[in-house]
């Protein structure tokens, strides 16, 4: 299939979405780690489960630079085990855009959904207080409906394989939360911008550090000793600890190489 690729000179994600629907959405399936296939017994030829369910979605319209990839333990699930978005940046290289990965199992908290059923985009416009609040009684992070599987690192692989697909040296990634940026890291990617902004947050949760100074118990958000973890943090800046949205940072991966960055080194997650 790669060879295949290079005669055709495929580049692009737009490339991509012009093939035929069956050639690209075999080739975004690839997004889909084989673990997680394997978890929900998918079968990675046919994309359905031992029912002849077809639990792998992919949305790729041919006139735009961006595809979804969707994969559901059962049709009834509400949300998916595994969104991944990808696009075209506007630099011409391959962009994660956004990837959630659920644990089909766990509790679910509305975090998602105000108390007037308007979208947040993930606590990222608006808030639901409430919700957040459970959620993080319950140890999730920023952003997260449910308890996640810890499959970021298998998504990466994947993701490093399409760049390679593409031709590509490296790509893009968008880090929705601090928490995000710090699990990137951990998975081998760098700063194209914004490495100074969260080094300089990681001083400011210092021992006596201006943000661990805010840290005052004001909301169940902001409590002493949540400088000491990276989920900790997280949920303080999502309430404006830093005095606005965490913004700003955009992250690359090169295919099989790590970046070596830590700006939280020996942070506990």
């Amino acid at each position: 299939m790669a060879s295949q690729i290079e005669r055709l000179g495929i580049a692009s994600i737009q490339d991509l979405n012009a093939l035929p629907p069956d050639v690209r959405t075999a080739l975004y399936s690839r997004l889909v780690p084989e673990e997680l296939l394997a978890q929900l017994g998918i079968d990675r030829q046919t994309l359905a489960n031992a029912r002849g369910e077809r639990l792998v979605r992919v949305t790729a319209p041919a006139d735009k630079p961006w595809a979804r990839v969707e994969v559901r333990a059962s049709h009834e699930d509400r949300d998916p085990v595994l969104l991944v978005d990808v696009e075209m940046s506007p630099l011409s290289m391959p962009e994660l855009a956004f990837v959630q990965i659920n644990d089909p199992t766990a509790p679910r908290y509305a975090i998602d959904r105000d108390p007037d059923g308007q979208d947040t985009l993930f606590g990222t416009v608006s808030r639901n207080l409430a919700e957040e609040a459970r959620a993080l009684a319950a140890g999730l992070a920023p952003g997260q409906v449910r308890r996640g599987l810890g499959r970021l690192k298998h998504v990466l692989h994947c993701m490093d394989e399409f760049c390679r697909l593409l031709g590509q040296e490296l790509y893009l990634i968008d880090p929705l939360f601090y928490h995000s940026a710090i699990l990137y890291e951990r998975g081998g990617c760098g700063y194209v911008m914004g490495r100074e902004q969260v080094e300089e947050i990681h001083r400011g949760f210092a021992e006596n550090g201006p943000l661990t100074r805010r840290l005052d118990g004001s909301t169940p958000f902001r409590q002493p000793g949540f400088e000491k973890t990276v989920r900790g943090r997280s949920w303080a800046i999502t309430d404006g600890i830093l005095g606005g949205p965490f913004a700003g940072v955009k992250m690359y991966k090169a295919p099989g190489r790590s970046a070596n960055v830590s700006t939280f080194p020996g942070g506990v997650y």
